[in-house]
Parts: structure tokens; C-alpha cells; sequence
């Protein structure tokens, strides 16, 4: 490894670790006293810079390592993006700045949970799984009674469960049990769009195809604008083609009509 690819290395490292004890005011290098107006153009000028210099597509992916490294500059940029989307919303600011005072410890620990659950989600969205799974089990640690926080727990648990060469979980017996979980949520809020999709992944895990596509429809019904549960309906119907002149799994595959 020549020594520029190593001092980007050592460069992502340290902005890595030091997003665990800085501020979003710190990170976006702006003076928590400024008024509203004012911290918002001087939040979003920073971000703007940072954005550029901590996007992915700006790195040699395949020279740094690989996955990881992506996983890592995913993880700092959404962070960046989350310290943005607070510091430049009055209500997210003010909740933040009750949780870095500690003037409540119970709201304190309820808006650490938002917060973490906001920023894995943002990198869920980005593919960033590793890190989402590990900000939604802060959100879990802070705010156990969320379901909705177990339910995107348990989705990026299963998505970190290691896959075979034909991208069926190896751990069939926790993929169960991850589905049969996130089944319980559903009957508890069962007109959520995005947990029908999850639920219908973890289906397509356990192959149960039919049942996943009628996950995916349901969602749809709810929203028909969901982006996740179309694309998961493609990938089934790339399955079903794939499957043809396969024996009995392309006859079952055919039977769950999902042409």
C-alpha cells in the first residue's frame, strides 16, 4: 500500500472517532450563540463543504479496502447530513440542545434515541447497514418501548446475517425468529408500509415467495409510491425467470403468480 492511499486511511479513521465525542455544533464548526437565521446559512455552508469533501464517490473504494472503508465514509457523511438536518430545523436544535444540557435525563435519553434512529436511517438509505444496526440498537437502548426502533433493529440485523453464494441466509433458525418478531409488530401496527416490506424481505429469506409478494402488495396499497417494496417486487420476478427449467422450485415459483 503506497503512502497517500494509507494517509486517506488514517484520515477516515480519525474523522471516524471523532464523531463519537463531538458536538453537531463542533462538527459543522459553528457557534451554538448565533441566532436562527444566521446558524442555519453558516450550518448549511459547512455542510456543503464537508459534504464534498466526505462523499464516497470522491474515494478509490477498491484501493482503500473495499467494504469496509465505504461503510465507514457512509457512516461519517450521514452523520454530517443528520448534524445538518438538526442544526437547521429550530425544533430538532432546541430538543438537542435540552440533550447536550442533560436538563432532563428521561427526555435526554428519548431525544438520543431520535437522534441515532435518525441517523440510521439515513444509513439504511445509503446501504450502509453496519452502522445503521448499530444506531438503532442505541435508539433500543434509550427508548425501549419503541417499536418501530425494534422493528429497524431486527430488518438490519437480518440483513447483516451472512449469505450464501445464492444470497440465502445461512442462519435460517434466527431469520426465523427475527420474522417471526417483526410478524408481531405488524399486528400491532399493521398499516406501515415500510415494516410490511421488511417483513416481506425476511420472507424472501426464508424463501416463502408467495407470502413476500403479498407483503409487498399490501405495502403498496398503503403507499403506492414505495420505492423498497417495487424494487423488492422486481428482484421476486427476476427470481421467478431465473427459476425456469429448474424442476419443482420453478413450478412453486410460477403457482405464487408473480409475473
Amino acid at each position: 500500500m503506497d503512502q497517500e492511499t494509507e494517509d486517506v486511511r488514517k484520515k477516515i479513521d480519525a474523522m471516524l472517532q471523532r464523531l463519537e465525542d463531538t458536538t453537531y455544533y463542533e462538527l459543522l464548526d459553528v457557534d451554538a450563540e448565533l441566532d436562527g437565521d444566521e446558524l442555519t446559512r453558516e450550518a448549511t455552508n459547512k455542510f456543503r463543504q464537508l459534504a464534498k469533501e466526505w462523499h464516497v464517490d470522491r474515494y478509490d473504494i477498491d484501493t482503500l479496502g473495499g467494504q469496509d472503508y465505504r461503510e465507514k465514509l457512509q457512516e461519517i457523511f450521514s452523520t454530517i447530513n443528520t448534524a445538518h438536518q438538526v442544526l437547521t430545523d429550530s425544533e430538532k436544535r432546541v430538543e438537542y440542545d435540552m440533550e447536550l444540557s442533560g436538563e432532563n435525563t428521561d427526555i435526554g435519553a428519548i431525544l438520543t434515541a431520535e437522534n441515532a434512529f435518525r441517523k440510521g436511517q439515513s444509513m439504511l438509505d445509503t446501504g450502509a447497514y453496519k452502522g445503521a444496526h448499530k444506531q438503532f440498537g442505541i435508539a433500543c437502548e434509550e427508548n425501549p418501548e419503541d417499536i418501530e426502533y425494534r422493528a429497524h433493529h431486527l430488518y438490519t440485523e437480518y440483513l447483516l446475517v451472512p449469505k450464501d453464494e445464492h444470497g440465502d441466509p445461512k442462519d435460517r433458525k434466527r431469520v426465523k425468529e427475527i420474522y417471526d418478531e417483526l410478524d408481531a409488530i405488524v399486528e400491532e401496527i399493521p398499516d406501515r408500509a415500510w415494516l410490511l416490506t421488511f417483513l416481506g424481505v425476511v420472507a424472501m429469506g426464508l424463501k416463502s415467495y408467495r407470502e413476500a409478494n403479498a407483503l409487498f402488495n399490501e405495502a403498496l396499497q398503503y403507499d403506492p409510491k414505495n420505492v423498497s417494496a417495487k424494487r423488492q417486487k422486481r428482484m421476486l420476478k427476476m427470481k421467478s425467470k431465473r427459476a425456469k427449467n429448474k424442476g419443482f422450485f420453478a413450478q412453486l415459483l410460477e403457482k405464487f403468480n408473480l409475473g
